[in-house]
């Protein structure tokens, strides 16, 4: 039998789950269920199409970590339809593909063990944008899927420099420089998994990683909806992580 705790965690998934399900088949009375992939109208149970899944650039196997994150998670190769549902939410500032990013990652993520969820945050800028952060979306559904909790650990700068107009080396140093660890959060000892809807370099969840290290976390592995081809190359000799002395 469960014990007290395990059904209770079960029973606040299900009522979690429940609703969010519930609001999504309402919302689909008023505004038509879309398919992130193809943008056909499907069922309102519906996360995505049947055509579209066999169609997807799904990731088989694992993929070698940048430095500083022990593991790297990933559904898709950011190319095709997944490029395309990406950029639905990106730029087209459309919430709905968080829903299947959120239902899809959780599958990947189903037996990995983590203290809290630490979705990439956006700078202020950019959600008066769109409106909402793409990471803290996507987390929030892994989070009711998996029942771990969300933490927001780390900030960014007021104005900080989007990474996509960067290359590899100014993209570490702007990850550095305009994320900090949030007030009055403590990562010390925990084991955390960094949530983002796609990497290219890994260098920003290298330069992350690397702050919540240093602000004492125990371990820091990463998951993302999509990974861009060829751009994360296993180093010759893997670096181990050294803190800071203080």
């Amino acid at each position: 039998m469960l014990g007290a705790h395990a059904g209770g965690s079960i029973c606040r998934l299900m009522n979690k789950l429940s609703v969010y399900e519930f609001k999504r088949r309402a919302l689909s009375v008023f505004f038509p269920n879309i398919c992130p992939f193809c943008g056909r109208v499907i069922d309102a149970r519906d996360y995505y199409c049947e055509p579209c899944e066999g169609l997807l650039p799904l990731i088989n196997g694992e993929l070698p970590p940048p430095e500083n994150v022990s593991r790297l998670y990933a559904c898709c190769w950011y190319s095709g339809i997944a490029r395309a549902a990406v950029h639905m939410l990106k730029f087209k500032c459309l919430i709905y593909p968080a829903d299947a990013f959120g239902l899809m990652m959780s599958r990947v993520l189903q037996n990995v063990s983590a203290d809290a969820l630490v979705p990439v945050p956006s700078g202020f800028l950019s959600i008066e944008k769109r409106g909402f952060s793409p990471a803290e979306e996507i987390a929030e559904r892994v989070s009711m899927r998996l029942d771990i909790p969300i933490l927001n650990a780390l900030t960014a700068d007021f104005d900080k420099t989007e990474q996509k107009t960067l290359t590899r080396k100014s993209r570490i140093l702007n990850a550095r420089k305009c994320f900090h660890i949030s007030k009055n959060v403590s990562v010390r000892g925990k084991r955390l998994l960094i949530i983002d809807d796609v990497t290219t370099t890994g260098s920003t969840l290298s330069a992350l990683a690397e702050i919540l290290l240093n602000a004492g976390a125990a371990d820091v592995s990463a998951a993302v909806f999509a990974q861009v081809p060829g751009s994360i190359k296993r180093p010759e000799e893997p670096k181990r992580y050294k803190p800071k002395r203080k």
